[in-house]
């Protein structure tokens, strides 16, 4: 996979959006962590969800230096939100894609964003059964 097939598989990472630059960062990281052999047919879709996953990642960080939000960003994850006005008090907890039962088990950062649960998911198909050199 190149870039053009990357933003061709996932358009709404525009070249505006995510330099050039970044994408074969990610496509290069990928290409080391995803051994063809294994992967054989789903390698491309393999490295294109990377991709995504770590440029959303990349993306919400942006957004919360920005001050925009972000999801949970660089300083980790809310888990707890409290507002007090006056002498009335509500508080909020949010435990993320775990709490809310969607969270894929063992897949710890990868539930962060949908292409990294998808991922996940192909990393289980891929990683069953023996490897024949």
């Amino acid at each position: 996979m190149d870039i053009a097939a990357f933003r061709d598989s996932f358009p709404q990472f525009t070249a505006e959006l995510v330099p050039d630059a970044r994408v074969q960062f990610h496509l290069t990281v990928a290409g080391k962590l995803l051994p063809a052999k294994r992967w054989d047919d789903l390698l491309d879709q393999g490295l294109g969800l990377y991709v995504a996953h770590q440029l959303t990642l990349e993306l919400e960080v942006l957004k919360a230096q920005g001050g925009t939000g972000g999801i949970d960003a660089a300083a980790g994850p809310v888990t707890a939100e409290t507002k007090t006005v006056g002498s009335m008090s509500h508080a909020v907890t949010r435990a993320g894609a775990s709490g809310q039962g969607s969270a894929l088990v063992n897949a710890g950062q990868y539930n962060n964003t949908i292409y990294g649960q998808q991922l996940w998911q192909l990393m289980q198909i891929v990683g069953a059964g023996g490897l024949m050199a």
